[in-house]
């Protein structure tokens, strides 16, 4: 389903030049397309114009930051305190170079919950070709939930 639009510097720490995510353009249950911020230049592109390959890591961990936060928004769920971190990446492969510029949008997919962290099955795609794919795990926590107040 198309996502109405949400101001995701509302629901995310993240400023730039470390946000590197634009808006969340569909979403479903456990998954969600996002729209990725690709400058010309900055902290995440090399001297020959091309994004690092950690970037692509960054944006599928902030693809889903935005999704979950976007979807918690909208339900009226969203945690006065909280908040996530990309705690691992797993079987991460780049596929081809991204240049800076290029029109990016991340797949994301909830593929486990464990405890309090989440794996996240990821696609990056640049300008419709994909770029890359893999997992990270995200460490998500709220404070006052109810083990913290026990």
């Amino acid at each position: 389903m198309t996502c109405p639009p949400v101001d995701l510097s509302q629901i995310m720490p993240h400023r730039p030049p470390m946000l590197l995510v634009e808006k969340v353009l569909s979403m479903h249950e456990n998954s969600a397309r996002v729209l990725a911020c690709n400058p010309q230049e900055g902290l995440f592109t090399d001297e020959d114009g091309f994004l690092l390959p950690c970037a692509l890591i960054e944006m599928t961990a902030q693809s889903y930051a935005a999704f979950d936060g976007t979807r918690r928004f909208l339900e009226g769920t969203l945690p006065q305190d909280g908040g996530g971190f990309l705690v691992n990446v797993r079987d991460f492969c780049f596929f081809k170079p991204v240049r800076a510029g290029q029109k990016i949008e991340v797949e994301v997919e909830i593929k486990d919950r464990f405890f309090d962290t989440r794996i996240v099955e990821g696609t990056v795609w640049a300008d419709g070709e994909k770029a890359a794919a893999g997992q990270v795990y995200i460490f998500v926590w709220e404070k006052n939930t109810p083990q913290e107040e026990k």
